[in-house]
């Protein structure tokens, strides 16, 4: 039970990408977009990157939303928060479909409920009602929030998208969250977000997996396979 829309997005055209491609390396043509793909294939830095946004809206669990916000170099938020927003939806986990989740949340969500409108939770008599900052403290914890959220372009690439969805373990209600912000980047540029999923996507990450156990179990042949297939070439050149 979520929703996620796109509100924003930067360099739907590339165009932004490829002037700033073109002033890191030099470049007189500063309308080639194939440039900032090229920077990211040959895995140099992602800096060009950084300068690029997207916005979301979000309608989540508060789970989602305090995954979410551990990402720190967000570009800004906005949050329908608990201390001024009285929570009026309780959210069951994704990963779980057993009705007693619902019918639990449900019954701490109209506890709180009743303590915001001034009735005692087990008599229902009249009590002064309580602020919404201090009613918050006995809310389920899954209520949903309503958020924005800007991420630039590097860190989807290099941290949310492979945290939350191509590294196994991510909790599923925020995985199929940020699935969702995948796909909606994808819409605006598939052969930029097409590449970030080859580059650092599932087979991404377990290659690297890979090569940690062959470092390990087989340095012989971890040897012989840098030196034929792992010779790294400037950018520069």
């Amino acid at each position: 039970m979520f929703e996620v829309s796109l509100i924003r997005y930067s360099d739907p055209d590339r165009s932004s990408l490829a002037r700033a491609a073109a002033v890191y390396l030099g470049k007189p043509d500063v309308d080639n977009t194939r440039r900032p793909l090229n920077i990211m294939k040959k895995g140099d830095t992602l800096a060009i990157y950084r300068g690029e946004h997207a916005r979301f809206e979000f309608k989540t669990s508060k789970v989602v939303y305090d995954h979410l916000i551990t990402y720190t170099t967000q570009n800004m938020r906005a949050c329908g928060g608990l201390r001024a927003n009285e929570a009026t939806v309780f959210v069951p986990p994704a990963e779980d479909d057993d009705p007693i989740y619902q019918e639990i949340g449900e019954r701490h969500l109209e506890a709180y409920q009743n303590l915001v409108h001034g009735l005692d939770p087990d008599s229902q008599d009249p009590i002064e009602k309580k602020r919404l900052q201090a009613a918050r403290s006995v809310a389920p914890m899954s209520v949903q929030l309503h958020y924005i959220f800007e991420f630039n372009f590097a860190t989807l690439i290099e941290a949310i998208f492979p945290q939350r969805i191509w590294t196994p373990g991510a909790q599923k209600d925020t995985r199929d969250v940020v699935q969702k912000m995948y796909e909606l980047v994808r819409e605006q540029d598939p052969e930029l977000w097409d590449l970030v999923y080859e580059l650092y996507g599932p087979e991404a990450q377990a290659w690297k997996k890979a090569r940690q156990k062959l470092k390990k179990e087989d340095p012989e042949l971890f040897q012989q396979i840098m030196e034929k297939y792992g010779v790294m070439k400037s950018m520069w050149d």
